[in-house]
């Protein structure tokens, strides 16, 4: 499937008429509604292979797919939650940081 580019952002989306049907102005798509958009017109990030990559640390979000690891643990700020099992998929977000022991890793951004 091929996707299209996103509009130029200051290319309005409407014309504002008023009861005359004179044009008052244009209204705008606006964050976070564009990059809601984004989201259909944007090919999905390719997976990426991080099984030698312990730790890992995310710079976008997404879902992290651990199989067969021994320990894993997610790091979100301070905070250290273990999530230890046979298979773990986690969503993460930038700046989140996982670290394993063995096991068959894949991220797929988001």
């Amino acid at each position: 499937m091929n996707t299209l580019p996103i509009p130029n952002q200051k290319a309005p989306i409407a014309q504002v008429k008023g009861p005359d049907g004179k044009t008052l102005g244009f209204a705008y798509i606006i964050s976070p509604w564009s990059n809601w958009f984004q989201q259909f017109s944007q090919a999905a990030p390719a997976a990426v292979d991080v099984s030698a990559s312990s730790p890992f640390t995310a710079n976008s979000n997404g879902t992290l797919f651990l199989i067969g690891s021994a320990a894993i643990m997610l790091i979100r700020g301070s905070t250290t939650i273990n999530l230890a099992g046979a298979s773990v998929v986690i969503p993460i977000s930038i700046g989140d940081t996982v670290s394993w022991v063995g096991g068959a890793v894949n991220f797929l951004g988001a």
